[in-house]
């Protein structure tokens, strides 16, 4: 595990309250270690001792992120879907979901922006050699 609960609640929020509850807490991070080998060319997983706070910070808020999206994907296929657009009474309106950070494209840019945030300085993203 690159950052574990303890972690999270007491490094990473420093007494705010948690996104993802202890239960679920090690699938996600799960997800967000897999989502980070991707961008780091599995370097984390093949040396620990990369795993630093800035690492630990990152996997911790990709979790959140991942959590979150799934969360609103669950209650959108609950609900038949997304509302985009409403009319009621007279009165009708649309939501622009394009900047949204629970579509599969703007989780994807919030994904990197969060490792870009995190491991842009660090040598963990470059490709060579």
């Amino acid at each position: 595990m690159y950052a574990d609960y303890g972690y999270y609640t007491d490094g990473y929020l420093l007494g705010r309250s948690p996104a993802v509850p202890e239960a679920v807490y090690p699938y996600w991070e799960k997800q967000a270690e897999r989502v980070l080998n991707q961008y780091t060319f599995s370097r984390l997983a093949s040396n620990f001792g990369l795993i630093t706070d800035e690492v630990k910070d990152c996997t911790c808020e990709l979790a959140e992120l991942l959590y979150q999206a799934d969360r609103v994907s669950q209650q959108a296929s609950e609900q038949g879907g997304i509302l985009t657009s409403f009319s009621n009474d007279g009165e009708s309106g649309t939501f622009d979901l394009s900047q949204s950070n629970f579509t599969e494209e703007g989780k994807a840019r919030k994904t990197k922006e969060i490792i870009c945030r995190y491991l842009g300085n660090t040598g963990l993203l470059y490709q060579g050699v």
